[in-house]
């Protein structure tokens, strides 16, 4: 099967917006600390394109590069429980809907400790 790269414009609408989003408040978050995208640049070691991908949302930017950006800027506990196994109810719900009613001993215990 051949490898399908990522385009913009096969993003689902809601990711696309959630990654402008995220763009925006990195943008934000990088003014507010008094940088310039060059110092946010070197303080990453992303190129400056990369930079300025990231704070206008780019879906095809890779994931570690917005994550870097993220904890150089401080912002590392924003990203800490994404996709948490713990939050996932719809994936609890349904391992606990596969699970066995009822667990069968197959053989007999012994009493030998």
């Amino acid at each position: 099967m051949p490898r399908q790269n990522l385009k913009a414009e096969t993003i689902p609408v809601g990711v696309a917006r959630a990654i402008a989003e995220l763009g925006q408040n990195i943008a934000l978050a990088r003014g507010r600390r008094g940088l310039r995208q060059v110092d946010l640049a070197r303080k990453t070691g992303l190129a400056m394109g990369t930079v300025s991908r990231i704070e206008r949302g780019s879906p095809t930017t890779a994931i570690s590069a917005y994550l870097t950006i993220l904890w150089a800027l401080g912002l590392e506990r924003e990203y800490e429980g994404l996709a948490s196994a713990q939050g996932d109810d719809e994936g609890l719900a349904l391992e606990r809907a596969r699970a066995p009613s009822r667990i069968r001993v197959k053989e007999a215990l012994d009493a030998d400790f």
